[in-house]
């Protein structure tokens, strides 16, 4: 298994090729390599063993540091050079309307519980303070040296802050979600070494524990009856599992279906760079259900790093798209608490921006998703609908479309963020336009 399916780290090569062209190759051969995204580096230890097993870093994690490998970094300490926190808007935010949910995550309903089954939750950095549950958040692996609520890769962190990290002065990166969910950190990882994560029994754990969604930034191309029955135990609690379509979407990688982000009713995500195209490395296939941000070389999600001096991180993969989706479900469910997983799922790809004709399909699923929209449509969708691609379109009833907007979808290019001064003018993108169109 790998995270997100396959990215930077154990198996390494597939996704560093498209972050750093030429990487690759050397990468497989088992050499440490310093793979270098768009004004940062982190340092990659050398590739173990490719087995059928998790590996951690298949979302890429980009942690800002300087020098090259080093044994802190192999075993997944960061080296991490601070950086001057930004007060610009990452591009993922500005494409996802995160100003205009303001008045949907007020303080007020019951939070919704959330398990972020990953590499920890650092709990120490500051934008997520208070947002994680620690009494009941647990580590799968061993508890007393690899504890839920510390993170050596930064993975888990990143993801959970991409769902809830609260406001800094003069920080423009915040999470979705931040009043509306408490998480729970479900640590399935020891290091960023490639290891045989348990993600069936953290799946188990976050069910007994309360969680009401779980994401998982994670995937494995073997179907195993235990993950199989996990997932279906979780279903018939009425949880709602949301999981990275995987990151072995280049046509040398084949392509493998990922688990559990292929098992039926599980919302798979795959990811899309900042002009909405789905990205090259993104996984395709029937089972992919939305797509989300996942970022570029060019442009990759910025977000938050482990630890007390609030560093931001820079990544890319499904693995970061995933946790836009959740956040989303947390959103929908903090509104409308008598929903069913199954109402959750289908609001959301009822209400996704249709990105390719004859929707669902099999590299956007039934479309980005789209948080406003998914809050603001007026009917609740049937639940009975498909939960993966089948031959016809979706049947919801009397659910509100809306209309094209004028313009141009915005495309940022560099690190991936935006300036403040530019969203002001930029607050809503372009809804159901297609990657080319005028």
């Amino acid at each position: 298994m790998r995270r997100g399916g396959g990215a930077a780290v154990g198996p390494l090569a597939r996704v560093a090729a498209a972050v750093a062209p030429g990487r690759a190759a050397a990468v497989a051969r088992g050499r440490a390599e310093r793979v270098v995204a768009p004004g940062r580096a982190a340092a990659v230890g050398p590739l173990a063993r490719v087995a059928a097993v998790v590996a951690l870093g298949a979302g890429f994690v980009v942690v800002p540091g300087v020098g090259g490998s080093s044994a802190a970094a192999d075993a997944c300490t960061p080296s991490v050079t601070p950086v001057a926190v930004s007060p610009g808007i990452p591009w993922t935010q500005t494409t996802l309307r995160v100003a205009d949910l303001a008045p949907f995550v007020a303080v007020g309903a019951a939070p919704v519980k959330v398990a972020v089954l990953d590499s920890g939750i650092d709990v120490s950095a500051p934008q997520l303070a208070g947002a994680v549950d620690v009494a009941a958040s647990v580590s799968v692996v061993d508890p007393k040296a690899y504890p839920p609520t510390a993170d050596a890769l930064g993975h888990g962190t990143m993801v959970a802050g991409i769902i809830a990290a609260r406001a800094r002065p003069g920080v423009g990166v915040v999470g979705l979600a931040p009043s509306v969910v408490s998480l729970l950190s479900i640590r399935a990882y020891r290091t960023c070494e490639t290891e045989d994560a348990p993600l069936a029994r953290g799946i188990r754990e976050a069910v007994a524990r309360g969680a009401r969604i779980v994401n998982v930034s994670a995937g494995t191309s073997a179907d195993t009856p235990d993950l199989a029955a996990a997932v279906r135990a979780a279903q018939d609690a009425g949880v709602l599992i949301v999981a990275a379509a995987g990151n072995l979407g280049d046509q040398r990688d084949g392509d493998p279906p990922q688990y559990p982000a292929a098992y039926p009713g599980v919302v798979a995500v795959a990811a899309t760079g900042p002009d909405r195209a789905v990205a090259g490395y993104s996984e395709h296939g029937p089972y992919v259900g939305l797509t989300a941000p996942g970022g570029t070389s060019q442009a990759p999600v910025i977000g938050i790093g482990p630890g007390a001096s609030g560093t931001l991180a820079a990544g890319i993969g499904t693995s970061f798209a995933a946790p836009f989706v959740t956040a989303t479900a947390a959103l929908v469910w903090s509104r409308n608490p008598g929903l069913t997983a199954a109402q959750v799922r289908q609001r959301l790809y009822a209400t996704a921006d249709r990105m390719a004709a004859g929707a669902p399909d099999e590299s956007y699923g039934w479309g980005v998703v789209d948080p406003y929209a998914a809050l603001t449509e007026v009917a609740v969708p049937d639940p009975q609908g498909p939960t993966t691609r089948s031959a016809e379109p979706l049947t919801i009833s009397a659910v509100r479309k809306p209309s094209d907007t004028s313009g141009r979808a915005l495309v940022i290019g560099g690190g991936g963020i935006l300036s403040a001064g530019a969203v002001a003018g930029a607050r809503r993108l372009v809804r159901r336009r297609r990657p080319g169109s005028a």
